[in-house]
């Protein structure tokens, strides 16, 4: 950091060229800069209208530091000093240093109060570090012409292709570039990178002038790196080859799942997308990590009296629990969780996934393959002659299976499954929609746990939260109470979250609720008997979070529930 006195409320100084750096870097070595700025500061205004990614939170953070703010790219990296930094250093940190004179290093950074980011840095070249203010995707597109670009311009010579172009290949050429040393290193270190974050899922996104890499984190996709598009096709095919899928094939969506092995010896699950787009195949891949994704009961989050009812859910020898919510709300980790927890009692537990995410010990998993004719409800009807205690149904989709999960219920098994509803008392509507009798419903259904997951507020960089007063008054809370969101930091991507955590409503089964399912039963009806009865809404239940400091308002009005 400079140390110079900081000055309250001076308006941060703005480095527009490189010429406005060389004079910086002048300036501070003479101390002059610590006694006058020959810079003239700029107000908020003016920084917000240098660029559509110039935002308050800069401005605001390098008032606070009381350090300059640079505009990339027009201040340009000097190649030299770039590789002062390793490209993967670069990446981790997010910085790139820009120049370097007299014993100072000029660094662009994203978070300019990230002291293990200049202690690392400083250590690394050997130079005093003066901290610059960029924006995020400033220091993004500058790592990629500085690091990015560079690198894969040295791998698209080794591999013999042309720069300029994308590549169409055949299948024989495409498995040789899949096995290509630099292409495999490309891939394994993506996918290890991912991992080392916390991500959830690798996106490639092909464009006109490259390939945008992006990781899913804590659910917010966050820029990573670019590809050159020469080598668009080589990494699509290495990602191919693991996982299984035709080379060949460019025009259809393909499918594909493996395990890839860390040089640390973590093991962790792939599935693969590949979808045909307009400049390429679109490629997912989505991260099965046991350390992160398997959870536990104690993980979920649930107060002492909801854990108290899922563990009678859990004595019963029959019946139906359903986990229901959004796509990607954990309903799936809900039930697994409560798989780890039966498999202690000596009982045969069955599940029909598709797919199996995880493969549990002591458990008989079977995924669904419609192509042999083997569906949830086909795997189901054969189930019941397996002496099954405990059968969890990956999802209920359609009457067939509907009926079979409650005649199962109804016939001394325990039985699990998910619905994408959006509230527990949802639940019971969309059952009797399908066609299910509701005297069967009222007799099989023993709880529903309906979920969300919240991005938790990161520790690191907490500060109070601005409210809109409307956001406020639907949410119930008061115009003095103080709510907290981060503002972004090294230690969570710059997102401001860091981890998830899971909010919920459970709605137990009670004679009273019983009698309010009937044909045409009214799902309003239902959810304030349930709330009568001790039943807390997600809203409120994430409103509560949000009062702890754990969540901000805005994550609360986000995953609310009508």
């Amino acid at each position: 950091m400079p140390d110079h006195p900081a000055r309250a409320a001076a308006l941060p100084a703005l480095i527009a060229d490189d010429a406005a750096l060389d004079r910086y870097l002048g300036e501070f070595q003479r101390t002059a800069y610590a006694m006058q700025r020959t810079q003239a500061g700029i107000s908020m205004a003016d920084w917000l209208a240098t660029g559509e990614d110039a935002c308050e939170r800069c401005w605001l953070h390098a008032q606070r530091l009381d350090v300059p703010l640079v505009r990339l790219p027009q201040v340009s990296a000097d190649p030299a000093t770039a590789c002062l930094l390793r490209p993967e250093q670069a990446r981790r940190l997010r910085v790139v240093p820009l120049r370097a004179a007299h014993g100072l290093l000029a660094v662009a950074m994203e978070d300019p109060s990230d002291s293990d980011a200049l202690a690392a840095v400083e250590f690394l070249s050997g130079n005093r570090v003066l901290p610059l203010m960029a924006t995020a995707r400033g220091i993004r597109e500058a790592i990629a012409r500085s690091y990015d670009q560079v690198e894969d311009r040295e791998t698209v010579r080794l591999l013999g292709l042309d720069p300029g172009a994308s590549v169409d290949t055949s299948e024989s050429e495409a498995l040789r570039l899949s096995r290509e040393q630099p292409v495999v290193r490309i891939v394994h270190g993506l996918i290890a990178d991912a991992v080392a974050r916390r991500a959830s899922d690798i996106h490639l996104r092909p464009g006109e002038r490259g390939t945008d890499v992006l990781f899913r984190i804590d659910d917010e996709l966050v820029p990573v790196r670019s590809l050159l598009r020469a080598l668009h096709a080589a990494v699509v095919s290495r990602i191919k080859v693991l996982g299984g899928m035709n080379l060949a094939e460019h025009r259809r969506p393909q499918d594909g799942r493996t395990s890839f092995t860390l040089d640390d010896g973590t093991r962790v699950d792939l599935r693969v997308s590949v979808l045909p787009a307009v400049f390429g195949e679109s490629v997912v891949v989505r991260l099965l990590d046991t350390r992160e994704s398997l959870w536990n009961l104690e993980q979920l989050g649930l107060d002492d009296t909801d854990r108290r009812r899922i563990d009678d859910v859990m004595s019963r020898s029959h019946g139906m629990f359903l986990a229901t919510g959004p796509t990607g709300c954990g309903k799936s980790t809900t039930l697994y969780a409560m798989l780890m927890e039966l498999r202690r009692q000596r009982i045969n537990i069955l599940t029909v996934e598709d797919p199996v995410e995880f493969h549990i010990a002591e458990i008989q998993q079977m995924q669904v393959n419609r192509a042999a004719g083997f569906t949830f409800a086909s795997a189901m009807r054969n189930f019941l002659r397996h002496d099954p205690d405990v059968i969890m149904v990956g999802e209920i989709r359609d009457r067939e299976t509907a009926d079979i999960a409650v005649e199962s219920a109804l016939t001394g098994h325990l039985l699990l499954s998910t619905l994408h509803t959006n509230t527990a008392a949802t639940t019971i509507t969309r059952l009797l929609d399908l066609g299910v009798e509701a005297y069967l419903l009222r007799a099989s259904l023993l709880a529903v746990i309906s979920q969300r997951l919240v991005r938790l507020t990161c520790p690191h960089c907490r500060e109070v939260e601005t409210v809109d007063p409307h956001v406020r008054a639907a949410l119930g809370v008061g115009a003095d109470e103080v709510f907290h969101r981060g503002h972004g930091c090294s230690q969570c991507e710059g997102l401001g979250v860091y981890k998830r955590q899971a909010v919920y409503e459970f709605l137990v089964m009670s004679p009273r609720l019983r009698e309010l399912v009937v044909p045409g039963a009214e799902a309003d009806t239902i959810h304030r008997v349930a709330v009568e009865e001790g039943m807390r809404p997600i809203t409120q239940a994430a409103v509560a979070l949000a009062r702890s400091g754990a969540i901000s308002l805005a994550e609360a009005w986000r995953v609310r529930a009508d």
